[in-house]
């Protein structure tokens, strides 16, 4: 049995639906927010199960899981409600079982020199990394969340970690794929991302509207110059 939480479009379930005897719950709060995005069931398989919850909250289901899957979560909780849901995690796996857990790094990062070091992409994760701190609700999950699965008593824990492509700038197709999709929600998501972080809880003190729009606005200029090979942590 297979929970998945926080995965937008069910693209990952779908697969591991196809075998027969796994049974597979995809958990997200996002649907209630934007149920036009809820996905679609009728290329769903049948033992495949969509639930609308709230995984800080205390856990109701009545059977353990072999696989716990988390995916893009930075910025959904606090250090504390991240202690509590790691907890629900180790206590309703089977012995045995796995949680995984999928983050990136906000930092828009350069091997290769392309990218200046005062370019502006540069400033984005200084900007905002200590304004989500301000506001309760970190995102740099990717550098906290193995002490924290630690600390809630897992063990034999394995960390990987690739680079991302922002841009479709790698030689490798399925980099450059992947790299060019990660643009889109990079420069999709930018303006809102900041637009929450920075006018709220901006360090040292909260942005004005028109200085996001500005300032994203130069960011997406820059993440569409091809010769700045940039990528992130997965």
């Amino acid at each position: 049995m297979v929970l998945n939480s926080k995965e937008k479009n069910a693209l990952f379930q779908a697969p591991i639906g196809d075998s027969p005897k796994a049974k597979l719950n995809g958990n997200s709060i996002f649907w209630t927010l934007a149920p036009a995005k809820a996905p679609g069931l009728s290329w769903m398989p049948p033992n495949c199960v969509l639930e609308i919850d709230d995984v800080s909250q205390e856990w109701t289901w009545q059977d353990p899981f072999d696989l716990i899957h988390l995916r893009f979560m930075l910025g959904a909780f606090t250090p504390d409600e991240w202690d509590d849901v790691y907890k629900q995690c180790y206590e309703n796996l089977n012995p045995g079982g796995w949680i995984e857990h999928t983050e990136v790094g906000i930092a828009a990062l350069c091997d290769d020199g392309s990218l200046p070091e005062d370019n502006i992409l540069r400033t984005w994760a200084p900007n905002t990394i200590p304004a989500a701190e301000n506001s309760g609700r970190p995102i740099d999950t990717i550098d906290t969340m193995r002490g924290a699965i630690e600390k809630a008593g897992f063990v034999d824990v394995h960390e990987k970690e690739h680079k991302l492509p922002v841009g479709p700038w790698a030689k490798d197709p399925v980099l450059k794929e992947a790299g060019r999709l990660n643009y889109h929600h990079w420069a999709s998501g930018l303006e809102g991302w900041g637009m929450w972080i920075l006018t709220k809880f901006g360090v040292p003190e909260p942005w004005a509207k028109e200085e996001v729009q500005v300032y994203t606005g130069d960011l997406r200029k820059e993440l569409k110059k091809p010769h700045h090979h940039v990528y992130q942590i997965a």
